[in-house]
């Protein structure tokens, strides 16, 4: 780039800034539209991790986090349940020889729930906030959303690994608020203590 005049650097700086604001509303847009997140890398060349940080940023509207929607928690899922068996039988499609088992064999809801809890995809959901967490509604509808579905066990699994995990989430949420109330009090007592 040549040589900028202070106006015109000025100018760019804004152009620049307008496009990042707008680059981040197209991201969560794309992704709630179903683009993939390492396909999002792929066009746009922006750091996994930058997606990753503008995802998880949430809109907060009254001072109150918003909770998930049933299409965002079901992106989440078809994302985490990539490589699972699905159901053979959906659509009356062609049942293979030896279908694969369903993963309700393979792993519990209590370990399915630990590796959701561990995604930044499932933290920037929010399911459990401090106050409370959805109800399974929320989670069956989202489940419901997964095309081919899931084997109807499996589809029971990642309900209950959804509720375990937003329980998780809340639980931490509220410890975290419990930890920064106690900082609070703390500091209001040595403030107190300065003052005499």
């Amino acid at each position: 780039m040549d040589q900028l005049t202070r106006d015109q650097a000025e100018r760019e700086l804004v152009a620049w800034a307008t496009a990042n604001a707008c680059r981040d509303d197209i991201i969560r847009a794309a992704y709630r539209a179903g683009v993939a997140k390492n396909r999002i890398h792929a066009i746009t060349g922006v750091a996994r991790t930058t997606i990753d940080r503008t995802l998880e940023e949430r809109t907060v509207r009254r001072g109150v986090m918003q909770m998930a929607t049933r299409e965002e928690v079901g992106q989440f899922l078809e994302e985490f349940v990539q490589d699972w068996p699905r159901d053979p039988t959906w659509q009356g499609g062609p049942f293979p020889f030896r279908p694969q088992p369903a993963m309700a064999y393979q792993t519990s809801a209590e370990e399915l729930a630990g590796q959701m809890f561990e995604m930044v995809g499932f933290r920037a959901l929010r399911l459990g906030s401090w106050l409370s967490t959805p109800d399974g509604e929320l989670m069956a509808a989202a489940v419901e959303l997964l095309t081919p579905p899931p084997y109807e066990i499996d589809a029971k699994l990642l309900v209950d690994a959804l509720k375990i995990a937003a329980t998780k989430q809340r639980t931490a949420e509220r410890e975290k608020a419990v930890g920064i109330g106690m900082v609070a009090a703390i500091g209001a007592v040595l403030l107190a203590g300065s003052r005499s």
